[in-house]
């Protein structure tokens, strides 16, 4: 963490600024310095944001329940980005995560801002030339969100979209490898690429395999069917989703 802030107070210090400021000497030795040198020795200066560099730093704050810290550099990224779903989703969780918290001080306030941001999110990823994989995994990142909210209603029509959508990526699939037949036989897995299309990944198993959120949708849909009392409704779901 130590190592990343550095970096990210190193561009900070060194990005150009419109207007010069004037800068006490003693914030010199206060401030990280670059570490990186061309072949003259000569320190190389940044020229612009890192955005995955702002992220992965609110991530490592994220990942320590430093929720209202994280949003920080969550925010800067969404400066430079306010279309990437990354960040969209962050901003959104973080602010859902500090509203479970005992600290804070308005949960209404902050869950609702961060049903703002999912809803920013869910409009990015329905964008025309969006895959399917990416729109499921909005549907199951939004049905995970109702869930931890204690909405269950919400969250099972949510994971119902996620089984929906799954159907049809394992149909597309299934269609690719009889095109293919070669390639469920060659020891490779099927994962969905960037032009909508299964790809071929080296495999450990040898078994054609689709990368896609039904699974997991099935068995948070098992346990809300199972704590509600509805023991047909997640036998028929473990049946049909969660057997091998």
């Amino acid at each position: 963490m130590k190592f990343m802030l550095r970096q990210i107070k190193a561009i900070d210090f060194t990005m150009p600024q419109d207007t010069p400021r004037p800068i006490r000497h003693s914030v010199w030795k206060e401030r990280a310095t670059l570490s990186t040198r061309d072949e003259a020795g000569e320190p190389i200066t940044a020229k612009e944001l890192d955005i995955a560099l702002l992220v992965l730093y609110g991530h490592m704050l994220y990942s320590g329940n430093s929720f209202y810290p994280a949003l920080n550099y969550f925010f800067r990224a969404y400066a430079l980005d306010d279309q990437n779903p990354a960040v969209l989703l962050s901003i959104a969780l973080s602010f859902i995560h500090h509203s479970l918290k005992r600290q804070s001080e308005n949960r209404h306030y902050l869950i609702m801002q961060g049903l703002s941001f999912m809803h920013e999110y869910r409009l990015v990823r329905e964008k025309p030339g969006t895959l399917l994989a990416e729109k499921q995994e909005m549907e199951f990142n939004f049905a995970r969100v109702w869930h931890s909210l204690g909405l269950a209603h919400l969250a099972v029509e949510g994971y119902d979209r996620v089984l929906k959508i799954g159907e049809q990526i394992q149909q597309q699939a299934r269609q690719k490898s009889v095109q293919e037949p070669t390639s469920a036989k060659d020891g490779a897995d099927v994962v969905m690429g960037g032009d909508g299309q299964p790809q071929k990944t080296p495999s450990s198993t040898g078994q054609p395999f689709v990368e896609d959120f039904s699974r997991e949708a099935a068995y948070a849909l098992q346990c809300i069917h199972v704590l509600s009392g509805n023991a047909d409704t997640a036998k028929a779901l473990t049946e049909k989703w969660l057997v091998v």
